[in-house]
């Protein structure tokens, strides 16, 4: 279980970034989602947070128990538009494959 001091952390992360992605640089499935940003020129919109990257990996192992507790699954990347969970690189795959991407991303105010 994540402490109320870094659930209230990510809550405010969440909050604070109309568009968050939780992250790992090492990560394939992380990468897709980087070349989805950048195929429609979003990557500077979307806060990214690569947990392997911070000089306390303390702070990032507690900080992904809240994201996982939030998020209700343990896993890089999970994406958050809007205060919510939207989903993995997984679903940005599925709504790729079935032509919805555009349409939710347009809802989320990501694109025009």
């Amino acid at each position: 279980m994540a402490s109320q001091e870094y659930l209230k952390k990510a809550q405010e992360l969440i909050k604070a970034n109309p568009y968050l992605q939780l992250s790992k640089s090492w990560c394939p499935d992380c990468h897709y989602t980087y070349r989805v940003w950048d195929k429609y020129n979003v990557r500077d919109k979307v806060h990214i947070i690569e947990l392997d990257k911070f000089a306390d990996q303390d702070e990032a192992t507690k900080l992904e128990a809240a994201f996982t507790e939030i998020s209700g699954r343990k896993w890089v990347p999970t994406i958050f538009f809007n205060g919510k969970r939207l989903g993995t690189e997984e679903d940005l795959k599925k709504w790729k494959a079935d032509g919805s991407l555009d349409k939710i991303f347009r809802d989320a105010k990501l694109i025009q």
